[in-house]
C-alpha cells in the first residue's frame, strides 16, 4: 500500500517495471497475494508493462546513439497498481487484513511481531529476498524511503 501511493505521487518507469517485477509479475521474488489482478488471470498490468519497457529500451537506444527517441514517450499512469492495492486491501480473509487486525500503530514494529521475534519464515524472507533483491530494486528505482526499512 505503501509504495502505491509512492508511486501514485511519482510515477515513473523504472518505479513501475520495480513494483511489478519485484511483487507483482508470475515468478516475482515478493509476489503479493492479489491473484484476480495480477497475470494470468488478469493481463491489463502486463499489457501495460510490456508497453513500458518498450518505452524505456528506445530511451536506452536512442542516448547510447545520441538521437531522438523513435517511440512516443508517456509517462506511466499514476493509477497504474491501484486495482492490485484494491484487491489485497478488499480481501477479507488475506494478509493485509491479516496484519492489520493485530498490528497496533502505538507498538515499535518489533513489538508488533509474537513474542518480539521474526518466525523462520519471516526471517528468511528479509534475509533471501527483501535486503538482497526487492530492497534494493526499489531504492534504485527512486522509492528510497524504502531503505531504511529492514
Amino acid at each position: 500500500m505503501f509504495l502505491t501511493q509512492e508511486y501514485r505521487a511519482r510515477p515513473t518507469h523504472v518505479g513501475a517495471l520495480a513494483l511489478y517485477d519485484v511483487f507483482c509479475v508470475t515468478n516475482a521474488p515478493a509476489r503479493i497475494q492479489a491473484l484476480e489482478a495480477l497475470p494470468p488471470r488478469n493481463l491489463r498490468l502486463e499489457a501495460a508493462m510490456r508497453s513500458i519497457r518498450e518505452q524505456v529500451a528506445c530511451l536506452d537506444t536512442a542516448e547510447a546513439e545520441n538521437q531522438a527517441p523513435t517511440v512516443s514517450i508517456t509517462t506511466p499512469h499514476r493509477n497504474l497498481f491501484d486495482l492490485v492495492a484494491e484487491t489485497i486491501r478488499n480481501d477479507p480473509r488475506g494478509r493485509f487484513a491479516q496484519v492489520c487486525s493485530r498490528y497496533d500503530p502505538a507498538l515499535a514494529p518489533h513489538e508488533n511481531l509474537p513474542n518480539g521475534r521474526m518466525s523462520a519464515v519471516q526471517r528468511s524472507f528479509l534475509e533471501k529476498i527483501w535486503r538482497p533483491l526487492a530492497r534494493p530494486r526499489l531504492v534504485a528505482a527512486g522509492f528510497w524511503q524504502i531503505a531504511n526499512i529492514e
